[in-house]
Protein backbone atom coordinates (compact mmCIF):
# COMPACT_ATOMS: atom_id res chain seq x y z
CA UNK A 1 0.00 0.00 0.00
CA UNK A 2 1.31 3.65 -0.89
CA UNK A 3 1.64 5.21 2.61
CA UNK A 4 1.24 8.51 1.36
CA UNK A 5 -1.45 7.88 -1.19
CA UNK A 6 -4.72 9.70 -0.20
CA UNK A 7 -5.78 7.96 -3.79
CA UNK A 8 -5.46 4.62 -1.79
CA UNK A 9 -7.03 5.61 1.26
CA UNK A 10 -10.26 6.61 -0.63
CA UNK A 11 -10.49 3.19 -2.01
CA UNK A 12 -10.72 1.71 1.60
CA UNK A 13 -13.42 4.08 2.25
CA UNK A 14 -15.16 3.26 -0.97
CA UNK A 15 -15.09 -0.30 -1.58
CA UNK A 16 -14.75 -1.87 2.07
CA UNK A 17 -11.93 -3.77 3.41
CA UNK A 18 -7.91 -3.49 3.78
CA UNK A 19 -6.31 -5.73 6.22
CA UNK A 20 -9.51 -6.43 7.80
CA UNK A 21 -10.67 -2.76 8.74
CA UNK A 22 -14.27 -2.65 7.38
CA UNK A 23 -15.43 1.31 6.02
CA UNK A 24 -18.71 2.61 4.87
CA UNK A 25 -18.42 5.64 2.27
CA UNK A 26 -18.64 8.28 4.49
CA UNK A 27 -20.54 11.27 3.47
CA UNK A 28 -19.68 14.69 3.94
CA UNK A 29 -21.22 17.03 1.77
CA UNK A 30 -23.58 18.71 4.17
CA UNK A 31 -21.33 21.59 5.47
CA UNK A 32 -22.55 22.82 9.49
CA UNK A 33 -21.36 25.72 11.25
CA UNK A 34 -18.25 25.62 12.82
CA UNK A 35 -19.61 27.00 16.22
CA UNK A 36 -21.87 24.20 16.75
CA UNK A 37 -19.22 22.02 17.02
CA UNK A 38 -16.99 24.47 19.01
CA UNK A 39 -19.83 24.43 21.36
CA UNK A 40 -20.31 20.33 21.78
CA UNK A 41 -16.35 20.41 22.50
CA UNK A 42 -16.98 22.83 25.14
CA UNK A 43 -19.48 21.25 26.35
CA UNK A 44 -18.18 17.45 26.58
CA UNK A 45 -14.80 19.61 28.12
CA UNK A 46 -16.74 21.37 30.65
CA UNK A 47 -17.63 17.45 32.53
CA UNK A 48 -13.80 17.44 32.08
CA UNK A 49 -13.60 20.83 34.05
CA UNK A 50 -15.50 19.97 36.37
CA UNK A 51 -13.99 16.40 36.79
CA UNK A 52 -10.43 18.12 37.33
CA UNK A 53 -12.00 21.25 39.59
CA UNK A 54 -13.02 18.29 42.03
CA UNK A 55 -8.81 16.97 41.57
CA UNK A 56 -7.89 20.89 42.36
CA UNK A 57 -10.40 21.22 45.60
CA UNK A 58 -8.18 17.98 46.63
CA UNK A 59 -4.91 19.51 46.31
CA UNK A 60 -6.30 22.59 48.13
CA UNK A 61 -8.65 21.20 50.32
CA UNK A 62 -5.67 20.30 53.19
CA UNK A 63 -5.16 23.71 53.55
CA UNK A 64 -8.36 24.42 55.56
CA UNK A 65 -8.78 20.95 56.59
CA UNK A 66 -5.33 20.84 59.00
CA UNK A 67 -6.44 24.13 60.80
CA UNK A 68 -9.85 23.63 61.44
CA UNK A 69 -8.75 20.18 62.95
CA UNK A 70 -6.10 21.61 64.89
CA UNK A 71 -7.72 24.14 66.46
CA UNK A 72 -11.23 22.98 66.35
CA UNK A 73 -13.48 21.92 69.51
CA UNK A 74 -12.50 18.36 71.02
CA UNK A 75 -8.89 19.16 69.74
CA UNK A 76 -6.33 20.47 72.62
CA UNK A 77 -3.45 18.75 71.17
CA UNK A 78 -1.20 19.87 68.34
CA UNK A 79 -0.65 17.26 65.52
CA UNK A 80 3.07 16.21 64.62
CA UNK A 81 4.71 17.70 61.95
CA UNK A 82 4.57 13.57 60.62
CA UNK A 83 0.88 13.66 61.14
CA UNK A 84 0.24 17.03 59.63
CA UNK A 85 2.27 16.07 56.32
CA UNK A 86 0.54 12.89 56.12
CA UNK A 87 -2.86 14.66 56.18
CA UNK A 88 -1.55 17.02 53.54
CA UNK A 89 0.24 14.31 51.77
CA UNK A 90 -2.01 11.29 51.83
CA UNK A 91 -4.06 12.31 48.64
CA UNK A 92 -0.62 12.70 46.47
CA UNK A 93 0.67 9.43 48.05
CA UNK A 94 -2.77 7.67 46.34
CA UNK A 95 -1.76 9.92 42.77
CA UNK A 96 0.76 7.00 41.75
CA UNK A 97 -2.05 4.21 42.89
CA UNK A 98 -4.49 6.06 40.39
CA UNK A 99 -1.81 6.84 37.22
CA UNK A 100 -0.97 2.99 37.54
CA UNK A 101 -4.68 2.10 36.51
CA UNK A 102 -5.46 4.99 34.49
CA UNK A 103 -3.54 3.92 31.36
CA UNK A 104 -4.44 0.57 31.39
CA UNK A 105 -8.38 1.53 31.66
CA UNK A 106 -8.75 4.43 29.32
CA UNK A 107 -6.93 1.53 26.97
CA UNK A 108 -9.36 -0.81 27.85
CA UNK A 109 -12.69 0.69 28.67
CA UNK A 110 -12.43 4.35 26.91
CA UNK A 111 -11.55 7.38 27.86
CA UNK A 112 -15.30 7.92 28.42
CA UNK A 113 -16.15 5.02 30.44
CA UNK A 114 -12.78 5.42 32.25
CA UNK A 115 -13.64 9.05 33.04
CA UNK A 116 -17.37 8.37 34.09
CA UNK A 117 -15.80 5.45 36.49
CA UNK A 118 -13.68 8.17 38.30
CA UNK A 119 -16.51 10.35 38.64
CA UNK A 120 -17.99 8.02 40.77
CA UNK A 121 -15.74 7.27 42.98
CA UNK A 122 -14.71 11.02 43.24
CA UNK A 123 -18.55 11.44 44.71
CA UNK A 124 -17.64 8.81 47.20
CA UNK A 125 -14.06 9.97 48.29
CA UNK A 126 -15.62 13.53 49.03
CA UNK A 127 -18.64 11.65 50.11
CA UNK A 128 -16.59 10.11 53.14
CA UNK A 129 -14.45 13.01 54.46
CA UNK A 130 -18.08 14.93 54.48
CA UNK A 131 -19.92 12.21 56.86
CA UNK A 132 -16.67 11.25 58.72
CA UNK A 133 -17.39 12.66 61.88
CA UNK A 134 -14.05 13.57 62.77
CA UNK A 135 -12.60 10.63 62.52
CA UNK A 136 -9.42 10.82 61.32
CA UNK A 137 -8.75 7.40 59.96
CA UNK A 138 -12.17 7.80 58.40
CA UNK A 139 -10.75 10.88 57.12
CA UNK A 140 -7.93 9.83 55.48
CA UNK A 141 -9.28 6.99 53.47
CA UNK A 142 -11.40 9.49 52.15
CA UNK A 143 -8.48 12.13 51.33
CA UNK A 144 -7.12 8.32 49.88
CA UNK A 145 -10.07 7.97 47.75
CA UNK A 146 -9.96 11.22 45.98
CA UNK A 147 -5.86 11.34 45.63
CA UNK A 148 -6.76 7.89 43.93
CA UNK A 149 -9.43 9.47 41.30
CA UNK A 150 -7.20 12.96 40.95
CA UNK A 151 -4.20 10.22 39.53
CA UNK A 152 -6.77 8.58 37.68
CA UNK A 153 -7.92 11.89 36.24
CA UNK A 154 -4.65 13.09 35.50
CA UNK A 155 -3.88 11.05 32.66
CA UNK A 156 -6.98 10.52 30.81
CA UNK A 157 -8.67 14.15 31.19
CA UNK A 158 -5.99 15.60 28.82
CA UNK A 159 -5.90 13.25 26.41
CA UNK A 160 -9.88 12.49 26.17
CA UNK A 161 -9.88 16.76 25.87
CA UNK A 162 -6.95 16.81 23.07
CA UNK A 163 -8.36 13.30 20.90
CA UNK A 164 -12.18 15.59 20.99
CA UNK A 165 -10.90 18.87 20.40
CA UNK A 166 -9.68 20.67 17.27
CA UNK A 167 -6.31 21.80 16.52
CA UNK A 168 -7.28 25.55 16.73
CA UNK A 169 -8.91 25.25 19.86
CA UNK A 170 -6.93 22.58 21.78
CA UNK A 171 -4.66 24.58 23.61
CA UNK A 172 -7.41 26.76 24.66
CA UNK A 173 -9.63 23.48 25.93
CA UNK A 174 -6.62 21.80 27.05
CA UNK A 175 -5.71 25.24 29.00
CA UNK A 176 -9.49 25.12 30.52
CA UNK A 177 -8.20 22.14 32.84
CA UNK A 178 -5.33 23.75 34.32
CA UNK A 179 -7.41 26.70 35.40
CA UNK A 180 -10.06 24.43 36.77
CA UNK A 181 -7.14 22.78 39.11
CA UNK A 182 -6.47 26.51 39.86
CA UNK A 183 -10.22 27.04 40.59
CA UNK A 184 -10.71 24.27 42.49
CA UNK A 185 -8.42 24.93 45.12
CA UNK A 186 -9.68 28.39 45.07
CA UNK A 187 -13.54 27.35 46.44
CA UNK A 188 -12.01 24.49 48.57
CA UNK A 189 -10.24 27.51 50.11
CA UNK A 190 -13.47 29.83 50.26
CA UNK A 191 -15.68 27.31 51.42
CA UNK A 192 -13.13 26.74 54.05
CA UNK A 193 -12.58 29.84 55.19
CA UNK A 194 -16.35 30.57 55.82
CA UNK A 195 -17.92 26.98 56.67
CA UNK A 196 -16.74 23.85 58.82
CA UNK A 197 -14.55 21.71 56.69
CA UNK A 198 -17.27 18.94 56.56
CA UNK A 199 -19.67 20.81 54.78
CA UNK A 200 -16.91 22.22 52.66
CA UNK A 201 -16.22 19.03 51.58
CA UNK A 202 -19.71 18.20 50.89
CA UNK A 203 -19.88 21.16 48.42
CA UNK A 204 -16.91 20.12 46.74
CA UNK A 205 -18.57 16.65 45.79
CA UNK A 206 -21.54 18.63 43.53
CA UNK A 207 -18.34 19.39 41.55
CA UNK A 208 -17.55 15.61 40.15
CA UNK A 209 -21.62 14.51 40.53
CA UNK A 210 -22.06 16.84 37.68
CA UNK A 211 -18.96 16.58 35.77
CA UNK A 212 -19.84 12.68 35.83
CA UNK A 213 -23.42 13.12 34.15
CA UNK A 214 -22.23 15.21 31.12
CA UNK A 215 -19.69 12.76 30.32
CA UNK A 216 -22.49 9.70 30.71
CA UNK A 217 -24.11 10.97 27.44
CA UNK A 218 -21.02 12.65 25.70
CA UNK A 219 -19.72 10.75 23.15
CA UNK A 220 -16.59 8.58 23.42
CA UNK A 221 -13.33 9.59 21.74
CA UNK A 222 -12.94 9.09 17.69
CA UNK A 223 -8.97 8.48 18.30
CA UNK A 224 -10.29 5.36 20.83
CA UNK A 225 -12.63 4.16 18.25
CA UNK A 226 -10.12 4.44 15.99
CA UNK A 227 -7.60 2.36 18.17
CA UNK A 228 -10.22 -0.13 18.85
CA UNK A 229 -10.94 -0.56 14.79
CA UNK A 230 -14.48 0.28 15.27
CA UNK A 231 -14.61 2.91 12.00
CA UNK A 232 -18.24 2.99 11.80
CA UNK A 233 -17.92 4.29 15.37
CA UNK A 234 -15.35 6.52 14.91
CA UNK A 235 -16.35 8.51 12.17
CA UNK A 236 -19.92 9.09 13.47
CA UNK A 237 -18.25 10.20 16.65
CA UNK A 238 -15.84 12.41 14.97
CA UNK A 239 -18.67 14.08 12.90
CA UNK A 240 -20.59 14.93 15.89
CA UNK A 241 -17.33 16.67 17.81
CA UNK A 242 -15.47 18.34 14.80
CA UNK A 243 -17.47 18.22 11.62
CA UNK A 244 -17.37 17.56 8.10
CA UNK A 245 -15.38 20.37 6.56
CA UNK A 246 -12.36 19.70 4.07
CA UNK A 247 -9.72 19.89 7.10
CA UNK A 248 -11.72 17.71 9.27
CA UNK A 249 -12.26 15.11 6.47
CA UNK A 250 -8.50 15.07 5.65
CA UNK A 251 -7.69 14.76 9.65
CA UNK A 252 -10.15 11.62 9.82
CA UNK A 253 -9.04 10.38 6.11
CA UNK A 254 -5.71 10.39 7.85
CA UNK A 255 -6.55 8.77 10.97
CA UNK A 256 -8.30 5.76 9.47
CA UNK A 257 -5.09 5.53 7.21
CA UNK A 258 -3.12 5.35 9.92
CA UNK A 259 -5.54 2.91 11.28
CA UNK A 260 -5.47 0.84 8.10
CA UNK A 261 -1.76 0.00 8.39
CA UNK A 262 -1.32 -1.50 11.42
CA UNK A 263 -0.43 -4.82 11.97
CA UNK A 264 -3.84 -6.82 13.99
CA UNK A 265 -2.33 -10.01 14.18
CA UNK A 266 0.22 -9.67 16.89
CA UNK A 267 -0.89 -10.09 20.16
CA UNK A 268 -1.66 -6.68 22.41
CA UNK A 269 1.57 -7.43 24.27
CA UNK A 270 3.46 -7.84 20.91
CA UNK A 271 2.40 -4.84 19.35
CA UNK A 272 3.01 -2.90 22.83
CA UNK A 273 6.84 -4.26 23.13
CA UNK A 274 7.22 -2.98 19.43
CA UNK A 275 5.78 0.29 19.86
CA UNK A 276 7.67 1.70 23.37
CA UNK A 277 10.96 0.93 21.12
CA UNK A 278 9.21 3.51 18.69
CA UNK A 279 11.19 7.04 18.97
CA UNK A 280 7.11 8.49 19.36
CA UNK A 281 7.19 6.86 22.20
CA UNK A 282 9.94 6.80 24.04
CA UNK A 283 11.23 10.79 22.96
CA UNK A 284 7.90 12.53 24.13
CA UNK A 285 7.99 10.25 27.17
CA UNK A 286 11.66 12.07 28.48
CA UNK A 287 10.27 14.97 27.52
CA UNK A 288 6.74 14.56 29.60
CA UNK A 289 8.25 12.83 32.51
CA UNK A 290 11.18 15.84 33.09
CA UNK A 291 8.94 18.75 32.42
CA UNK A 292 6.30 17.36 34.85
CA UNK A 293 9.10 16.94 37.54
CA UNK A 294 10.00 20.68 36.81
CA UNK A 295 6.57 21.41 37.55
CA UNK A 296 6.61 19.54 40.81
CA UNK A 297 9.88 20.88 41.87
CA UNK A 298 8.89 24.50 41.30
CA UNK A 299 6.80 24.88 44.58
CA UNK A 300 3.80 25.14 42.70
CA UNK A 301 1.62 22.66 44.71
CA UNK A 302 3.89 23.33 48.30
CA UNK A 303 1.64 26.43 47.81
CA UNK A 304 -1.67 25.11 47.65
CA UNK A 305 -1.61 22.43 50.59
CA UNK A 306 0.08 24.74 53.29
CA UNK A 307 -1.40 28.63 51.96
CA UNK A 308 -1.74 29.77 55.12
CA UNK A 309 1.50 29.03 56.81
CA UNK A 310 3.17 30.06 53.92
CA UNK A 311 1.60 33.25 54.13
CA UNK A 312 1.84 33.50 57.68
CA UNK A 313 5.51 33.70 57.20
CA UNK A 314 5.74 36.36 54.33
CA UNK A 315 3.38 38.84 55.99
CA UNK A 316 5.27 38.11 59.64
CA UNK A 317 4.33 35.44 62.51
CA UNK A 318 2.38 37.07 64.27
CA UNK A 319 -0.38 37.81 61.84
CA UNK A 320 -3.92 37.73 62.89
CA UNK A 321 -5.24 34.18 61.49
CA UNK A 322 -8.13 35.89 58.90
CA UNK A 323 -5.57 38.09 57.64
CA UNK A 324 -3.44 34.77 56.51
CA UNK A 325 -6.97 33.42 55.22
CA UNK A 326 -7.57 36.43 52.99
CA UNK A 327 -3.79 36.33 51.67
CA UNK A 328 -4.49 32.62 50.35
CA UNK A 329 -8.08 33.53 48.63
CA UNK A 330 -5.76 36.44 47.57
CA UNK A 331 -3.46 34.09 45.56
CA UNK A 332 -6.24 31.96 44.54
CA UNK A 333 -7.48 34.44 43.12
CA UNK A 334 -4.28 35.67 41.62
CA UNK A 335 -3.73 31.58 40.17
CA UNK A 336 -6.96 31.54 38.48
CA UNK A 337 -6.80 35.02 36.72
CA UNK A 338 -3.33 33.89 35.54
CA UNK A 339 -4.45 30.45 34.33
CA UNK A 340 -7.40 32.52 32.32
CA UNK A 341 -4.81 34.70 30.95
CA UNK A 342 -2.65 31.41 29.67
CA UNK A 343 -5.53 29.96 27.83
CA UNK A 344 -6.16 33.39 26.02
CA UNK A 345 -2.26 33.08 25.43
CA UNK A 346 -2.20 30.31 24.26
CA UNK A 347 -4.41 30.67 21.06
CA UNK A 348 -1.81 33.11 20.15
CA UNK A 349 1.62 32.07 21.54
CA UNK A 350 3.46 28.92 20.87
CA UNK A 351 4.23 26.33 23.94
CA UNK A 352 7.85 26.76 23.74
CA UNK A 353 8.01 30.36 24.05
CA UNK A 354 5.64 30.02 27.00
CA UNK A 355 7.12 27.99 28.58
CA UNK A 356 10.48 29.55 28.46
CA UNK A 357 9.34 32.47 29.47
CA UNK A 358 7.86 31.22 32.55
CA UNK A 359 10.75 28.83 33.20
CA UNK A 360 12.88 32.14 33.32
CA UNK A 361 10.71 34.35 35.56
CA UNK A 362 9.71 31.74 37.90
CA UNK A 363 13.39 31.38 38.87
CA UNK A 364 14.17 34.62 38.83
CA UNK A 365 11.26 35.34 41.34
CA UNK A 366 11.89 32.13 43.60
CA UNK A 367 15.37 32.90 43.80
CA UNK A 368 15.05 37.12 44.79
CA UNK A 369 12.55 36.22 46.91
CA UNK A 370 14.73 33.42 49.22
CA UNK A 371 17.83 36.03 49.14
CA UNK A 372 15.29 38.49 50.29
CA UNK A 373 14.09 36.16 53.26
CA UNK A 374 17.48 35.20 53.98
CA UNK A 375 18.42 38.76 54.80
CA UNK A 376 15.37 39.15 56.82
CA UNK A 377 16.71 36.11 59.10
CA UNK A 378 20.24 37.42 59.29
CA UNK A 379 19.00 40.66 60.11
CA UNK A 380 20.54 42.55 57.37
CA UNK A 381 17.06 43.57 56.79
CA UNK A 382 15.77 45.33 60.06
CA UNK A 383 11.78 44.66 59.33
CA UNK A 384 10.05 42.61 56.38
CA UNK A 385 8.58 44.53 54.31
CA UNK A 386 4.95 43.10 53.22
CA UNK A 387 5.02 44.64 50.06
CA UNK A 388 8.07 43.49 48.93
CA UNK A 389 7.31 39.51 50.35
CA UNK A 390 4.37 39.46 49.02
CA UNK A 391 5.61 41.07 45.90
CA UNK A 392 7.75 38.76 44.85
CA UNK A 393 5.15 35.27 45.76
CA UNK A 394 2.34 37.49 43.74
CA UNK A 395 5.51 37.55 40.33
CA UNK A 396 5.80 34.03 41.17
CA UNK A 397 1.80 32.75 41.35
CA UNK A 398 2.15 34.74 37.58
CA UNK A 399 4.46 33.74 35.89
CA UNK A 400 4.10 30.00 37.18
CA UNK A 401 0.79 29.63 36.27
CA UNK A 402 1.46 31.23 32.63
CA UNK A 403 3.48 28.59 31.60
CA UNK A 404 5.12 25.66 33.34
CA UNK A 405 2.09 24.40 35.87
CA UNK A 406 -0.55 24.17 32.62
CA UNK A 407 1.71 23.38 30.13
CA UNK A 408 2.82 19.92 30.93
CA UNK A 409 -0.82 19.02 31.52
CA UNK A 410 -1.38 20.55 27.67
CA UNK A 411 1.06 18.65 26.34
CA UNK A 412 0.40 15.26 27.96
CA UNK A 413 -2.64 14.95 25.41
CA UNK A 414 -0.65 15.97 22.65
CA UNK A 415 2.40 14.17 22.25
CA UNK A 416 1.56 10.61 22.23
CA UNK A 417 0.76 8.56 19.81
CA UNK A 418 -2.85 6.81 20.13
CA UNK A 419 -1.40 3.18 20.43
CA UNK A 420 0.76 4.31 23.09
CA UNK A 421 -1.27 7.39 24.89
CA UNK A 422 -2.83 5.48 27.68
CA UNK A 423 0.59 3.89 28.40
CA UNK A 424 2.76 7.17 27.95
CA UNK A 425 0.58 9.55 29.50
CA UNK A 426 -0.37 7.19 32.86
CA UNK A 427 4.12 6.75 33.28
CA UNK A 428 3.87 10.95 32.41
CA UNK A 429 1.82 11.77 34.93
CA UNK A 430 2.64 8.97 37.33
CA UNK A 431 6.26 11.03 37.57
CA UNK A 432 4.36 14.24 38.68
CA UNK A 433 2.28 11.99 40.96
CA UNK A 434 5.83 10.44 43.01
CA UNK A 435 7.24 14.35 43.01
CA UNK A 436 3.67 15.88 44.27
CA UNK A 437 4.09 13.55 47.22
CA UNK A 438 8.18 13.88 48.23
CA UNK A 439 7.03 17.76 47.56
CA UNK A 440 4.12 17.64 49.61
CA UNK A 441 5.48 15.31 52.11
CA UNK A 442 9.00 16.93 52.89
CA UNK A 443 7.69 20.75 52.57
CA UNK A 444 6.98 20.76 56.36
CA UNK A 445 10.49 19.12 56.75
CA UNK A 446 12.37 21.23 54.68
CA UNK A 447 10.80 25.08 56.41
CA UNK A 448 11.53 23.48 59.87
CA UNK A 449 15.23 22.55 58.78
CA UNK A 450 16.45 25.00 56.25
CA UNK A 451 13.84 27.53 56.57
CA UNK A 452 11.77 29.33 53.86
CA UNK A 453 14.41 30.88 52.03
CA UNK A 454 16.10 27.69 52.05
CA UNK A 455 12.96 26.19 50.41
CA UNK A 456 12.28 28.47 47.67
CA UNK A 457 16.25 28.78 46.94
CA UNK A 458 15.94 25.06 46.14
CA UNK A 459 12.96 25.72 44.14
CA UNK A 460 14.43 28.27 42.03
CA UNK A 461 17.25 26.13 41.33
CA UNK A 462 15.38 23.20 40.28
CA UNK A 463 13.35 25.61 37.44
CA UNK A 464 16.01 26.77 36.44
CA UNK A 465 17.67 23.82 35.64
CA UNK A 466 14.56 22.43 34.45
CA UNK A 467 14.38 25.56 32.33
CA UNK A 468 17.20 24.60 30.47
CA UNK A 469 16.58 20.98 29.50
CA UNK A 470 13.30 22.91 28.06
CA UNK A 471 14.94 25.20 26.29
CA UNK A 472 16.89 22.12 24.35
CA UNK A 473 14.32 19.87 24.23
CA UNK A 474 10.75 20.93 24.14
CA UNK A 475 8.94 21.11 21.00
CA UNK A 476 6.23 23.32 19.48
CA UNK A 477 2.87 21.50 19.02
CA UNK A 478 0.74 24.54 18.28
CA UNK A 479 -1.75 24.84 14.96
CA UNK A 480 -0.79 20.81 14.75
CA UNK A 481 -2.97 17.52 14.42
CA UNK A 482 -1.73 14.69 16.67
CA UNK A 483 -0.75 13.01 13.86
CA UNK A 484 1.79 15.93 12.48
CA UNK A 485 3.00 16.01 16.21
CA UNK A 486 3.58 12.30 16.06
CA UNK A 487 5.37 12.07 12.71
CA UNK A 488 7.80 14.83 14.27
CA UNK A 489 9.07 12.28 16.87
CA UNK A 490 9.37 9.70 14.18
CA UNK A 491 11.98 11.72 12.51
CA UNK A 492 15.50 11.63 12.77
CA UNK A 493 17.48 14.59 12.74
CA UNK A 494 18.44 13.37 9.49
CA UNK A 495 15.98 13.18 8.03
CA UNK A 496 14.83 16.60 9.50
CA UNK A 497 17.41 17.86 7.41
CA UNK A 498 16.70 16.42 4.23
CA UNK A 499 13.26 17.37 4.60
CA UNK A 500 14.73 21.40 4.70
CA UNK A 501 16.96 21.22 2.63
CA UNK A 502 14.66 20.09 -0.30
CA UNK A 503 12.39 22.97 1.00
CA UNK A 504 14.56 25.43 0.46
CA UNK A 505 16.06 23.43 -3.22
CA UNK A 506 19.25 22.35 -1.52
CA UNK A 507 20.98 18.95 -1.92
CA UNK A 508 21.41 17.65 1.52
CA UNK A 509 25.16 17.50 2.51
Amino acid sequence: MDHEGVPELEKIIKNGTENGVCEKKTDFSNERDTTTFFRRQVLVSTGNFLLTLSAGATAGFSAILIPQLQHGKGHHHRYSIGMVSWIASMSSFALIFGNIISGYLMDRLGRKRSQFLCGLCFVLGWGIIAFSNDVLGLILTGRFITGLCQGWLGPVSPVFVAELSSPDYRGFLLASLSLSIAVGVFLSHLFGTFLRWNIAALLCAIFPLVGTIITYFAPESPVWYASQNRIDDCIKSFQWYRGTSPAMKTELDRMIFEQSKKDRTQSKMQALSKNIKKPEFWKPLAIMMIFFLITQLSGINVICAYTTEMMTELMGRHTDKSIAYAAMLSVDILRCASLVAACVVLRKCGRRPLALFSGIFTTLSLITLAVYLYLVDARVIRHMSRVISLGLMAIYIIVSNLGISPLPWNMVGELFASETKGLGSGISVMMTSVAFFGTIKTAPYMFESIGHNGAYLFYGISTLLGTIFLFFYLPETRGKTLLQIEEYFRKSKKEEIEEKTQINGKSPV
